[in-house]
């Protein structure tokens, strides 16, 4: 993978090419695969889509429609059992780059879908043909506001959950310099009870035998 940048003035053919950092080995990229020998071998696996099997609890006759109605696929009679067939669609994918002005390069961070996933699936229709025309592709910077937000909810952007914690730790903390202020203010009072019930302290001629008159 490549950022392109490429300026209006001078066109949309004059570009400056920066290779992405720290991309993994991609996992077909070995010899039981055909690999072109001028594509790289490191990236992101993503699958354009996934077959998923389930076992279909029916009767024969009823099974098609079973396994349309419940999974969204075909049924396929098996030997021993009977499976129905569905598939999940690549949908978007979406990266997440991080950007070193130091060395003036960028790293892979991530995807930004939940989970730190790089790309989402979406339920196959079942006798639809998939022609990805409309798939969604996004490359996005660490400090998008949309990435941080991101990061803080697991990128459902579902704030409700973290608001609701941010507002039990206030309440907490709350409740504790209450209790501080509570405690002090009755230590405070005991304290001025015990001087009030002392003996007033009056010196004098006849007392202390120092002129004048000292007490609490």
């Amino acid at each position: 993978m490549t950022i392109q940048w490429g300026e209006l003035e001078r066109g949309k053919h004059y570009h400056v090419m920066k290779n992405v950092q720290g991309f993994s080995k991609c996992s077909t990229a070995n010899e039981q695969f055909i690999w072109n020998e001028e594509d790289s071998i490191y990236g992101v696996d993503i699958p354009a889509w996934i077959q998923i099997i389930n076992e279909a609890d029916c009767k024969n006759e009823e099974c098609a429609d079973y396994c349309k109605e419940k999974f969204g696929g075909a049924y396929i009679k098996g030997k021993n059992k009977n499976k129905c067939y569905s598939y999940q669609i690549l949908h978007g994918i979406c990266l997440v780059l991080k950007y070193n002005p130091l060395k003036d390069e960028y790293t892979f961070h991530g995807g930004c879908y939940p989970n730190n996933e790089t790309y989402r699936l979406v339920p196959g229709i079942y006798g639809e043909e998939v022609d990805f025309n409309d798939l969604k592709i996004e490359v996005r910077e660490y400090s998008d506001p949309i990435i941080q937000a991101g990061e803080w909810t697991n990128y459902r952007y579902r704030f409700g959950q973290y608001w609701r914690y941010v507002s039990f730790v206030f309440k907490f903390l709350l409740l504790i310099t209450l209790g501080v202020l509570g405690y002090v203010s009755y230590d405070v009072y005991k304290t001025r009870l015990k001087f009030r019930g002392a003996p007033n302290l009056i010196g004098g001629e006849g007392n202390s035998g120092m002129p004048g008159n000292f007490g609490f």
